[in-house]
């Protein structure tokens, strides 16, 4: 049986540290350590001669560092799709990987990830699944003993650092919209009553119009499947609203489908807008009107603060609130 080779190995016949080795293999030569080129050309000569494949576990590597991000998310969704494609972009810019874990919503799932996560297979967590009882989840594993690093893209978690969108402005922001388009009757669709774009939502209100409704389902309603039902139930409402705003835009276009099935017309009969301005607002007919919550500035900036994070920086500022903006298309241009 032929021999596997070791970092040691490697170094022995280089005639050089291990250390030297694995900082060849992360590309971190000449920061912390000077290595000649003739010097770096014959380590890599080695390690391709003999095969040599570093295993990824940080307690493994004399850099005690395997330039892997971890990414805990709930599913496939286009805006997760987006999300990880846009950091895996950032990250191979700077050297690394993205090892995604995905809890389909199950709270033990994303515990189980993070406790998986303890032995050093990363270097530190990106996390924006947010299931039932996950801020009190990511303080526990922050915190002494288990010290891991995480950053989270959601509402911010006491001293953890985040990066999200203000879910208050958007629910304004799309109020505002459909207020200035002429709807009179409002009505946020999906999602949870008390999640930030329905509180946005409902608190702009013109005088001269009625308080708009929240029509959200009794569990949690995020995905089209779940917005489909939901969307039949919207059409037993003894009076319709003229004016939508789902909470994502897969919901949005549930309910759009629903509309053109009942032989409505969007935006005459009904004006139609999601959140996220994920890339089913551009094939949707007609094209959705959503708010961009800038899906790559959220990706880039939160790769940022992890970086720092894992190199011993403080993370300034410790919680970011990125900018979005409305996008308007189709399916909320009236007379247009």
């Amino acid at each position: 049986m032929q021999k596997k080779f070791t970092i040691k190995d490697i170094a022995k016949k280089a005639g050089v540290s291990h250390t030297v080795v694995s900082i060849i293999l992360n590309k971190k030569e000449n920061e912390r350590v000077f290595v000649s080129e003739k010097k770096k050309e014959e380590i890599l000569e080695l390690i391709e001669r003999y095969g040599y494949i570093p295993r990824k576990s940080a307690r493994d590597l004399a850099s005690q560092r395997t330039n892997t991000i971890g990414l805990i998310f709930q599913r496939l969704t286009p805006y997760f799709s987006s999300l990880v494609e846009e950091l895996q972009k950032q990250a191979f810019k700077k050297g690394l990987e993205i090892m995604p874990y995905i809890t389909e919503g199950y709270p033990e799932r994303e515990e189980g990830y993070l406790n998986l996560m303890r032995d050093g297979r990363v270097d530190g967590v990106i996390t924006t699944a947010f299931v039932e009882g996950s801020p009190a989840r990511y303080l526990k594993f922050s915190s002494f003993p288990y010290n891991l690093k995480i950053v989270t893209i959601g509402p911010p978690v006491e001293n953890i650092p985040s990066i999200y969108f203000d879910e208050e402005e958007a629910g304004r922001i799309a109020a505002s919209h459909l207020t200035e388009i002429g709807c009179k009757r409002l009505c946020f669709f999906g999602g949870v009553r008390e999640s930030g774009r329905a509180e946005g939502f409902v608190k702009f209100k013109e005088e001269r119009l009625p308080s708009p409704l929240v029509f959200t389902g009794e569990k949690f309603v995020g995905y089209f499947h779940e917005g489909e039902k939901l969307a039949k139930e919207f059409f037993k409402l003894k009076e319709l609203p003229d004016g939508v705003f789902a909470s994502n835009d897969l919901l949005a276009v549930a309910l759009l489908s629903e509309v053109l099935k009942r032989g409505l017309k969007i935006p005459e009969n009904l004006a139609i807008m999601g959140c996220d301005n994920t890339e089913v607002c551009l094939h949707s007919y007609p094209g959705l009107t959503s708010i961009d919550v800038n899906i790559s500035l959220t990706a880039q900036i939160a790769l940022e603060k992890l970086i720092d994070f894992i190199n011993g920086k403080e993370v300034k500022p410790l919680h970011t609130t990125i900018p979005i903006k409305l996008v308007e298309r189709e399916s909320t241009k009236k007379g247009g």
